[in-house]
């Protein structure tokens, strides 16, 4: 065997070959999976330190391999490419495989996704062939309109001229000349108060959302804990007379198919203690009697108040902001609102 030996400068490659082969063989399967996983490499290296194109280039292989005649150096490359052909097929496999699982994983969310949108576009499109006219009081409509304008915005996801909750005035058996129903003014022009109606916010709703925007009107009466009493009533007891009177208003009234809605959100909110009377016109202060009247809103109906009192501050909370009061201006150069023929202001 000896006798066919290569000459000695050879003799250190041949025989350190087989440990050549076997560490190039490790040091390329360890560098190519550290490059597809993009983790540790074989000297536990990270990211791309230790590494030269993508793969580990240890100093003393580099020395070593290049101690290899051509001979040796063929069948090592042959097997090197062979070792990396397969980690490839095997990495394409995987990265399929891969593939073929997030389609899977994603198949169903998007399904999920079309099918929720579906359902949501049938909604609105029901919820724009059925609407409803309703108006609502209790003390000062200032608040009213506010609590109703954040309803319309988180419930129906409405905003700007979408809106429709407006300050006005309901309930009362006449109306002043020009069928014009005012709020209090210098010159007593069709004052509400002396007309017989009440401060109230009118709104046009989804009919399949009553029982939600009925129910939020109930929880605007809130809990009082006085000597040795608690009551629950309005927000503004200090606001008193018939103006003021809590009342609601509907088409057809206690008639209407939809009253069982408000009779639901009632009980929910405020229990059995509360009564729901039919409302005839022209009632008394309510406060106190833990009463609502119901008021048939084609019988009587909802008179819009004057510019200046929509998206007001009401001044038993912080100021509602320029935002909130910015949509009177809105509303304006929508024409969705206008003078009514009405003193714009007390001492107009």
């Amino acid at each position: 065997r000896h006798a066919h030996q290569p000459p000695s400068e050879n003799r250190t490659t041949a025989m350190l070959s087989p440990r050549i082969v076997v560490a190039i063989l490790v040091a390329t399967a360890a560098a190519s999976h550290s490059r597809l996983r993009g983790g540790m490499g074989i000297y536990g290296k990270t990211g791309s330190r230790g590494m030269m194109s993508g793969f580990m280039k240890p100093a003393a292989l580099t020395s070593s391999t290049s101690l290899m005649n051509d001979d040796v150096a063929a069948p090592v490359n042959h097997r090197r490419r062979q070792v990396l052909g397969r980690i490839q097929v095997r990495s394409n496999g995987m990265s399929r495989r891969r593939q073929a699982l997030n389609d899977l994983v994603k198949a169903p969310v998007v399904g999920i996704v079309a099918l929720e949108t579906a359902r949501m576009a049938a909604k609105a499109d029901s919820i724009d062939a059925e609407q409803i006219d309703v108006y609502f009081g209790c003390g000062c409509f200032w608040h009213v309109q506010h609590e109703f304008i954040e309803m319309e915005e988180k419930h129906l996801g409405r905003n700007g001229k979408l809106l429709t909750s407006l300050t006005g005035y309901a309930g009362g058996k006449k109306l002043g000349d020009r069928n014009r129903v005012c709020y209090h003014n210098m010159r007593q022009v069709a004052d509400y108060g002396r007309l017989g109606h009440a401060e109230v916010v009118g709104m046009k709703i989804p009919t399949a959302t009553l029982y939600d925007f009925a129910k939020r009107y109930f929880q605007l009466f809130v809990k009082y804990d006085l000597p040795g009493v608690s009551i629950v009533d309005r927000a503004d007891p200090q606001d008193k007379g018939p103006e003021y009177r809590s009342l609601l208003g509907l088409p057809g009234g206690v008639h209407s198919a939809q009253y069982v809605e408000i009779q639901r959100a009632m009980k929910d909110v405020l229990g059995d203690s509360w009564t729901l009377m039919e409302g005839s016109g022209n009632e008394p202060d309510t406060l106190l009697q833990r009463r609502v009247y119901v008021m048939d809103s084609s019988k009587f109906p909802f008179y819009r108040a004057e510019m200046y009192h929509q998206f007001h501050n009401d001044f038993q909370s912080p100021p509602y902001g320029k935002e909130y009061n910015s949509l009177r201006d809105t509303f304006k150069e929508a024409s969705l609102i206008s003078e009514t023929g009405c003193p714009e202001g007390m001492m107009a």
